[in-house]
């Protein structure tokens, strides 16, 4: 079980997996593990952020290229197009999604599964569907009987949603004067936890640097006003950019003696020797 770790990532748009787990996709692919991206949609609905890009190509093409330069600065093993319209997400039958995934699952054998929790971030409509996708693709990629010609079940053993904690929400609206983001003139905030449901805490500094330079691919989704794009810009100072906080959503047939005492600071504990 140890042997061999894999960690799958599962979102919506390019750019989701950078500011809340891009140093933790980054750390564990240069500690060694198979880290692939599922990645929903191209992004194509999104807005230009910066005005001094022109862009040459389709925006679903700048947004694959942006995506796939960020891939590559994580060190990722693969990533997954699975190549559904941005905010069209709902109209996309369940059942097709979801097994298309349970595909990936059961061919990667992931030990760890990473996704959105029940709110999405910030209640985006792709971001609401792609947990819903993650979650049923989670349970059914362990049901033998379900969809036998994608192979042998796999049980994931660990299933996390990525959780932001109230006190970096609050930091957020300090420190840039906005804790929502504006989808057809309306506010969408960001969802807080209590830090009691935290139940995981990655340190990534040592990848910040590598965190910042992968946001940084993202350049037509980044004002140039923000404080990642300025030359003073310290990944280290400040524990908002270097912790990535995660909700342990489901487990199975972890190590005898395995527990969360207070915080985790692996998500392979539990699963590694």
């Amino acid at each position: 079980m140890t042997d061999n770790l894999k960690l799958v990532a599962i979102f919506a748009h390019p750019d989701d997996e950078a500011f809340g787990t891009g140093g933790t996709l980054t750390k564990y692919a240069h500690e060694g593990v198979d880290v692939h991206l599922i990645m929903a949609t191209r992004g194509e609905a999104g807005q230009l952020a910066n005005p001094a890009i022109t862009p040459t190509h389709p925006f679903s093409l700048l947004r694959e290229q942006e995506l796939r330069r960020a891939c590559e600065v994580y060190g990722l093993k693969q990533l997954h197009l699975l190549g559904y319209g941005d905010g069209q997400t709902a109209m996309v039958p369940p059942s097709e999604a979801v097994y298309k995934i349970v595909r990936l699952l059961r061919d990667i054998k992931p030990q760890i599964v990473l996704s959105f929790g029940p709110e999405g971030v910030y209640g985006h409509y792709d971001h609401l569907v792609v947990h819903r996708w993650a979650s049923a693709s989670v349970r059914l990629a362990a049901e033998t009987e379900r969809w036998p010609e994608l192979g042998a079940a796999h049980h994931v053993a660990k299933f996390y949603h990525r959780a932001m904690p109230q006190s970096q929400v609050d930091n957020m609206q300090e420190r840039l004067g906005y804790n929502s983001v504006p989808m057809d003139g309306i506010p969408f905030p960001f969802t807080g936890y209590p830090i009691e449901q935290i139940t995981t805490i990655v340190d990534v500094r040592a990848w910040a640097d590598k965190k910042a330079q992968a946001i940084r691919c993202h350049a037509s989704q980044i004002g140039p006003d923000n404080p990642i794009l300025q030359e003073d810009f310290d990944p280290t100072a400040n524990d908002w950019f270097w912790k990535e906080t995660f909700i342990l959503a489901q487990s199975h047939g972890l190590l005898d003696g395995y527990f969360i005492d207070d915080k985790e600071c692996d998500l392979f504990a539990g699963v590694r020797v």
